[in-house]
């Protein structure tokens, strides 16, 4: 985990979210005690607003491509080949 440094269980996606505003993973266990102080609608390692909907978190992924972050072409790759986020698989 990006907050605590601490180990996330497999497998991954379970026990953690990857945020689409800094491309951090971040453990269940950050997330609860982020909402628990009140953050619930911005991410708990950069402090972003989380978006919406399918729109903000595309354009969102695309922002953080445009500046040559590796994990977000990643998961930019991945939400095509998928067809997720309403793109053409």
């Amino acid at each position: 985990c990006t907050i605590c440094f601490d180990l996330i269980e497999f497998p991954v996606p379970e026990h953690s979210a990857t945020n689409v505003c800094c491309m951090k993973r971040v453990c269940d266990g950050c997330i609860f005690a982020a909402r628990q102080r009140g953050i619930n609608d911005r991410c708990p390692f950069c402090r972003t607003l989380l978006p919406g909907n399918d729109a903000l978190i595309l354009a969102m992924i695309r922002n953080r491509v445009d500046k040559g972050d590796a994990d977000a072409i990643n998961d930019l790759g991945d939400k095509y080949y998928y067809g997720k986020l309403g793109l053409a698989k």
